[in-house]
């Protein structure tokens, strides 16, 4: 019996899914300028799709990516104050009868189409001049964080597939949170 048990223990690691030598996301870097009395972002992100979301992208299954942006005023003593949370929401569609992807900016609308796939993903990474936070409403002797990641919204995922996502890191990738200061 213990050796049943021993063999079945042994073959779990070989049957559970490989990790990507990379992650499938990464805020390559993210800078804060003020400009006219309004902080702007700008920030790169490297996307690398899995074999998996690109079969669900190609049968019909939109994926909606979001970069998440927070403020925070660090305060020694208590927990940062949220000062801003900023999510900005990108959908990605293949179109097969045209052989086209379309990448929308939910927040404004506006789309951009594409005939290869890396070009959709490198446009999806580079956020640039994008409003932030009007300067009138931060304290001039505080001093503020700001930190920055990308996901892929997995509640935007039909329902059949929002369990794996939950399971599998290759269906629900994230990026790390990027941290810089404010000023």
């Amino acid at each position: 019996m213990g050796l049943l048990l021993a063999g079945c223990l042994m073959a779990l690691p070989a049957a559970a899914p490989a990790q990507p030598a990379q992650p499938w996301i990464v805020v390559d870097f993210a800078r804060t300028q003020l400009s006219g009395g309004v902080y702007y972002l700008d920030a790169g992100i490297h996307y690398r799709m899995s074999p998996a979301l690109t079969d669900a992208l190609h049968n019909g299954v939109s994926l909606v990516f979001e970069v998440q942006v927070q403020v925070a005023q660090a305060r020694g003593w208590l927990w940062d104050a949220q000062v801003a949370t900023i999510t900005q929401r990108y959908r990605i569609e293949y179109h097969a009868l045209s052989r086209l992807y379309l990448l929308t900016h939910l927040n404004s609308g506006a789309q951009q189409s594409f005939f290869r796939f890396p070009s959709l993903l490198t446009t999806l990474g580079e956020l640039e001049n994008i409003p932030l936070l009007d300067a009138a409403l931060l304290d001039d002797d505080a001093s503020y964080t700001v930190r920055l990641r990308a996901r892929l919204a997995v509640d935007a995922l039909p329902l059949p597939l929002r369990a794996r996502a939950y399971m599998s890191g290759e269906w629900s990738p994230v990026s790390d949170w990027y941290t810089w200061s404010l000023r």
